[in-house]
């Protein structure tokens, strides 16, 4: 991960940065009481109809029955222009309620995407659970999905956007993720009586074979 003020790489157990001194004890102070938010879409701006917030919901419902490892969550608020939009959503992916209390460290798996309504930008941010396989440029390419719909403040569709993208991304890791680690396709041995219709098996060199 990196500080979310600096940028300065970070660990997840750093009470501060080591470069800039930042913290979320420190932030939490000057934020103040986070507000109790819901996911997945905690509109708090009040810019989605019903049917609209509907659509993005069955958007996030057929992400989490595609990976129900990951969390999402969407925010749409009017925030300070005053505080860096990245310090807004470590804020609230922090404090703002929106994953589960067992959802900490290496076990949250959470996205949030943040959008400052009035200002139409927004920021994506992830659990340290995604971070060794979803990294900052991932996250850049959805964030550029939504780009287009954001600029037309058409907010639920820029939200579906990031959404689609990510879950074409996190496919591709997925599909990915074998040869990474170590896992080379093997026919098995067989009587040549058989013939050639015996599907292959998977052997392992070496890794974990519970991810995702």
């Amino acid at each position: 991960m990196r500080c979310p003020a600096c940028r300065h790489p970070a660990l997840e157990h750093d009470q501060a940065c080591t470069q800039c001194g930042f913290s979320l004890d420190a932030l939490a102070q000057s934020m103040g009481i986070p507000p109790m938010l819901s996911g997945p879409v905690a509109d708090v701006a009040k810019v989605l109809s019903k049917g609209r917030r509907h659509s993005v919901q069955r958007a996030v419902h057929a992400l989490h029955q595609r990976f129900p490892q990951v969390s999402f969550a969407s925010v749409l608020a009017d925030l300070s222009p005053e505080v860096p939009l990245a310090l807004h959503a470590f804020w609230l992916f922090n404090k703002g309620s929106l994953f589960s209390a067992v959802e900490r460290g290496g076990d949250n798996r959470g996205v949030l995407f943040l959008v400052d309504v009035p200002r139409s930008r927004a920021v994506a941010m992830i659990g340290y659970g995604l971070e060794p396989f979803v990294n900052e440029t991932i996250l850049e390419v959805c964030l550029n999905a939504a780009s287009g719909s954001l600029a037309k403040e058409d907010f639920a569709a820029s939200i579906e956007s990031f959404i689609r993208e990510l879950e074409r991304q996190i496919t591709t890791i997925v599909q990915q993720l074998p040869q990474a680690l170590g896992y080379v396709e093997d026919k098995l041995w067989v009587d040549s009586s058989l013939g050639e219709d015996v599907a292959p098996s998977l052997q392992t060199v070496g890794g974990s074979d519970d991810l995702y």
